[in-house]
C-alpha cells in the first residue's frame, strides 16, 4: 500500500496506520511528548522495497538479476523467503547454524569462488561462548580469504575449528530459492522457484522502523514490524567484562525517553535487535507482544558506560582498590530504569548473532520481566550482563530450549564482573566489602520455570551477587552458584541439583528449603560453604518417612535438618511439583502456571519437555592417572568445563602436582591443554614417560592460558 508517513512526529501527534502492508525505507522518528501510533486492523510495516518482473533480466540458465538502489539483505518472491546462497546448505534446523563445514575458509574450497568479496563467514566462538561474523574483503593468490570483523564477542579467542559457514557466495547459488547480493555491481542475483511470481518480489533494505528520541508519554500499539536487515557487522561495542558486544540499534530504538509503551505488537523476521532501550530511559514498557525470527536479541535494556564508576571492558582487565572509585552506585543517569516486559512471547531469536538473548540487561536498574514465554534461543533466554545496577525482577516466566548452539551457559544467565571482582590487591577473604558497590538493590528470580539441556537452568556465573532465587521450578540443568556474595536460594524445586562452584570464603550465601533430585555438585569449594545450608530435601522415590540427608550434609558440612524423602509430587506430568508428602515441612507452595498469559499469544506458545521423577547420575570419566607424582584426570562435565574455562570437555585436570612438577611451574588445579605443541584433549593424551614435564606445557589456570 502506498501511504506516505511523516518522517518525524512531534508533540501531541496521533498517527493512525491503515490496515495493509506499508513499505518504509527510512525510520519514523519520534521526538516530543504525548505521541500515539496506532495500527488499524492488520497494519504491517515492512523494511523492504518492491520489485516486478520488468526489473529482472536473464543472466544465465535459471539465474536472473536486478539492479537495486540500496544494499539488500533479504529477499522474498511471491511471499516465500529465499535463502542467501551459502556453503554448506542449511539442511538441519537442530544443527549449529543449520549446517556447518570447517573447510569454508580453506583454500581447497575458496579456490572455487572467483570473487567472494562481499561474502561473509559466520563462526562459533572457539569455546562456544557466542559467535563471530566476518566480511570477506577479497582473496589472496593462495586462496586464503582476506577477512574483516570478528568483533561480535568480547572474549576474543578466535573462531571455532569446525562450526562455521560461508554466506553470500555466488558460486554456491546452485538451487532454486537461493539468491545473493553483489555490492560492487549493486545487483541481486537469484534462482527463482518455478511458479513463484516475480511481480511480487520484495528486497529487504532497512533495519530500523521507529526511533524514539527524548520522548515522553508515547504509545505504539497494534503494529506488525517485519522484514528488517541484519546488523551483525555493527555489533562491536563491548559491554563491561561480559562476553557481549552490542549494536545500539533495533527495529525500535528508544533513547533517553520515559513513560513509553509498546502494546500488542509483532516483530517478525527482524535481522537486528527487536527493541533496544538505550541510555537514560525510565518506565519503558513492552506488553502483549510477539517476537519471532529475530537475528539478534529480542529486547535489550543497555545503559551507557558513562553511568558506571571505574568501568572495565574486557574479561581480563583488572584494577586495584586504590585505582577504583569507591563511591557506591552509578555516576550518571545514563541507564534504563524501572522498565517492564510483560505478557510477551519471545521465540526463535539469535538466528544470526549467537551472543544474543530473549532479554538482555546491562547497566540498568529495576527491569521487570513478567509472565513471558522465552524459548528457542542459541544462548540464554534472559541474560543479565553484570551487577550494575540490580533491582531486576524475573517473575512468572517460562524459559526453555535455550543454549541450542553454544555452551557453558544457562536458560537464565548472569555475570557479576563488577568493581569488586578480581581486584589485584585484595584477598578473596576481604573482597566482600566491595561486592555491593554497583548494586542499588538485589535481583529477584521467582515463580518461574526453566529448562536448559546444554547447561544450567539458572546460571549465576562469575561474581553474580545479591540474588534472591525463590519458588522456581528447574526441569533439567539445576541451579549454579559460582563465586559471589549474598545469594538467597529458597523454596525451589530442581529435577537436578544445586551446583556450587569456587565460592569466596565468606560469601554469606543461604540455601534452604529447596527440593532437589540429586546430591549437590560442588567444585573448588572452601571449607565453609556460605552462611546457611539447611532444611533441604533430597527427593528419594520410595523413602516414605524423612531420613537424614547424609548425601548432602557430608558434602556441605551443614544441612543438619535436611532430609531424604519421597515428596509425592501432586501432578508432575502436568508440571505441578507441589509436594504432597506429610513429611515435607517448611516448603512453601507456589503457582504452577508459567509463561505468557495473553490468550492469543498463549495459544501460540510452546511448552518445555518435563522430566521424570527418577534419579539418575550421568556416567563420568573420572579415572585418575598418576604420572611421576602428577595425578591427572579428564574434564568430566559441563561444571568443570565452566569452572576451568576449557573448550568443551578437553584437557587433563591436575589433581595433585609433585614437588618436581611444582618447581617447573605446574600446579594443582591447572588444566593441561597442550604439550610440546601437541593438543591434550584428555588425560590419556599424556604419555607414560613424563618427558612432557620438561617440554613446553600450556595450561589453563584461572581461565587464562599460560605457557610453562
Amino acid at each position: 500500500m502506498n501511504v506516505s508517513f511523516p518522517s518525524i512526529l512531534t508533540d501531541h501527534t496521533t498517527l493512525r496506520i491503515p490496515a495493509g502492508i506499508h513499505y518504509i525505507t527510512e525510520p519514523i522518528v519520534l521526538r516530543g511528548k504525548h505521541i500515539r501510533i496506532t495500527g488499524e486492523g492488520a497494519a504491517v510495516l515492512r523494511g523492504s522495497i518492491r520489485l516486478g518482473r520488468k526489473d529482472f533480466s536473464d543472466v544465465e540458465d535459471g539465474v536472473l538479476s536486478a539492479k537495486v538502489s540500496r544494499p539488500v539483505d533479504g529477499l522474498y518472491v511471491g511471499g516465500r523467503k529465499y535463502r542467501m546462497a551459502r556453503y554448506p546448505k542449511a539442511t538441519d534446523l537442530n544443527a549449529v547454524f543449520g549446517g556447518y563445514a570447517a573447510d569454508c575458509i580453506f583454500p581447497e574450497k575458496t579456490r572455487e569462488w572467483a570473487d567472494p568479496a562481499g561474502g561473509y563467514i559466520h563462526a562459533m566462538h572457539a569455546h562456544l561462548w557466542g559467535g563471530y561474523s566476518y566480511r570477506i574483503e577479497g582473496k589472496n593468490p593462495d586462496g586464503t580469504l582476506v577477512l574483516s570483523g570478528g568483533w561480535q564477542n568480547n572474549r576474543q579467542m578466535g573462531m571455532h575449528a569446525e562450526y562455521r559457514f560461508a554466506e553470500n557466495i555466488r558460486e554456491e547459488m546452485t538451487e532454486p530459492g537461493e539468491w545473493c547480493y553483489c555490492e560492487r555491481e549493486g545487483r541481486i542475483y537469484l534462482r527463482p522457484i518455478p511458479g513463484d511470481d516475480l511481480e511480487q518480489t520484495e528486497a529487504v533494505v532497512s533495519s530500523s522502523f521507529l526511533i524514539l528520541e527524548d520522548c515522553e508519554d508515547v504509545t505504539i500499539e497494534n503494529l506488525t514490524l517485519e522484514q528488517g536487515t541484519r546488523t551483525f557487522m555493527e555489533t562491536k561495542e563491548p559491554l563491561l567484562r561480559s562476553d557481549w558486544t552490542v549494536c545500539r540499534k533495533g527495529a525500535v530504538l528508544v533513547k533517553n525517553s520515559r513513560d513509553c509503551m509498546l502494546d500488542n505488537c509483532t516483530f517478525r523476521d527482524i535481522g537486528s535487535n527487536g527493541v533496544f532501550v538505550d541510555g537514560d530511559c525510565s518506565r519503558i514498557a513492552i506488553k502483549r507482544s510477539h517476537f519471532t525470527e529475530i537475528g539478534a536479541s529480542a529486547l535489550c535494556f543497555v545503559g551507557q558506560p558513562s553511568s558506571v564508576r571505574s568501568p572495565l571492558f574486557e574479561y581480563g582487565e583488572t584494577q586495584t582498590a586504590a585505582e577504583m572509585d569507591p563511591t557506591p552506585g552509578p555516576c550518571s543517569e545514563d541507564y534504563p530504569k524501572d522498565c517492564l516486559v510483560e505478557d510477551c512471547l519471545i521465540e526463535w531469536v539469535g538466528l544470526t548473532e549467537k551472543q544474543a538473548a530473549g532479554v538482555e540487561i546491562s547497566m540498568a536498574f529495576g527491569v521487570t520481566v513478567r509472565n513471558c514465554t522465552i524459548c528457542h534461543t542459541p544462548r540464554a533466554g534472559i541474560n543479565i550482563s553484570e551487577g550494575t545496577f540490580g533491582g531486576h525482577r524475573i517473575e512468572g516466566c517460562d524459559v526453555f530450549d535455550t543454549v541450542r548452539e553454544t555452551g557453558d551457559h544457562g536458560s537464565f544467565n548472569s555475570w557479576g564482573r563488577d568493581r569488586f571482582w578480581h581486584l589485584r590487591d585484595v584477598d578473596d577473604h576481604d573482597c566482600g566489602q566491595y561486592a555491593s558497590l554497583d548494586m542499588l538493590a538485589p535481583n529477584t528470580i521467582t515463580r518461574s520455570r526453566f529448562r536448559c539441556d546444554r547447561g544450567w537452568d539458572i546460571d549465576l556465573d562469575d561474581g553474580s551477587s545479591y540474588y534472591h532465587i525463590t519458588q522456581n521450578l528447574c526441569l533439567n540443568g539445576g541451579i549454579k552458584l559460582r563465586e559471589g556474595f549474598g545469594r538467597v536460594v529458597r523454596n525451589n524445586v530442581t529435577a537436578d541439583t544445586i551446583h556450587f562452584h569456587v565460592w569466596y570464603p565468606h560469601s554469606e550465601d543461604v540455601v534452604e528449603n529447596n527440593i532437589m533430585f540429586r546430591p549437590y555438585r560442588p567444585i573448588g569449594m572452601p571449607s565453609v560453604w556460605g552462611k546457611s545450608l539447611n532444611r533441604n530435601i533430597l527427593h528419594t522415590p520410595g523413602q516414605m518417612s524423612p531420613m537424614s540427608a547424609e548425601a548432602l550434609s557430608t558434602l556441605s558440612g551443614q544441612d543438619e535438618e535436611s532430609v531424604c524423602l519421597d515428596c509425592m509430587f501432586r501432578a508432575p506430568a502436568a508440571s505441578d511439583y507441589t509436594p504432597m508428602s506429610p513429611g515435607v515441612t517448611g516448603f512453601e507452595d507456589f503457582p504452577t502456571e508459567f509463561g505468557v498469559r495473553y490468550a492469543p499469544l498463549r495459544a501460540l506458545a510452546d511448552t518445555p519437555a518435563l522430566p521424570t521423577c527418577a534419579t539418575a547420575a550421568a556416567a563420568q570419566n573420572r579415572t585418575v592417572r598418576t604420572l611421576r607424582g602428577v595425578s591427572v584426570r579428564n574434564i568430566a562435565d559441563d561444571g568443570e568445563m565452566s569452572v576451568y574455562g576449557t573448550a568443551g570437555h578437553t584437557g587433563a585436570l591436575v589433581l595433585e602436582a609433585s614437588a618436581e612438577a611444582a618447581v617447573r611451574g605446574l600446579l594443582s588445579g591447572d588444566v593441561i591443554v597442550a604439550y610440546n605443541g601437541l593438543p591434550v584433549n584428555c588425560a590419556e593424551d599424556l604419555p607414560e614417560e613424563p618427558a612432557w614435564l620438561y617440554c613446553g606445557i600450556t595450561v589453563i589456570r584461572k581461565q587464562v592460558r599460560t605457557e610453562l
